[in-house]
């Protein structure tokens, strides 16, 4: 399974026109928002607090389709999209088990992402 979502990778290649700085932009926007929310959402997870749960698990599931992360090894999007309907639902059960799989996954994004934007591993955007 290729790491992103080769068709939206291709949309967001074709709106930075070459321009591999702009996508490094916008992989470190995705990044900063992450660092910023995902705290605040493993502290709902760790609450049960369902409401803010599924806010921002929806949040953060926009982001992470934006930067084509859904093809993810432990597809990252849809790792959201679960935990925020977990949270809909009102059953949190499993919930921290998903946080879990979607930190380690975050982990790999960072050094893929970086890698490609450093010129180490240019394929894994193929």
């Amino acid at each position: 399974m290729p790491f992103f979502n080769a068709k939206k990778l291709e949309e967001l290649q074709s709106i930075a026109g070459g321009d591999h700085a702009f996508l490094q932009k916008i992989g470190e926007t995705y990044i900063a928002q992450f660092d910023r929310k995902f705290p605040e959402l493993k502290d709902a997870v760790a609450k049960q607090d369902a409401e803010q749960t599924e806010k921002l698990a929806h949040l953060l599931k926009g982001a992470s389709y934006s930067v084509a992360a859904d093809d993810l090894a432990d597809d990252l999007a849809d790792d959201f999209e679960l935990l925020e309907k977990e949270a809909e639902s009102g059953s949190m059960t499993g919930t921290q088990e998903i946080v879990d799989r979607i930190e380690q996954c975050m982990v790999e994004f960072r050094v893929v992402w970086l890698d490609v934007f450093t010129g180490k591993n240019l394929d894994a955007l193929r």
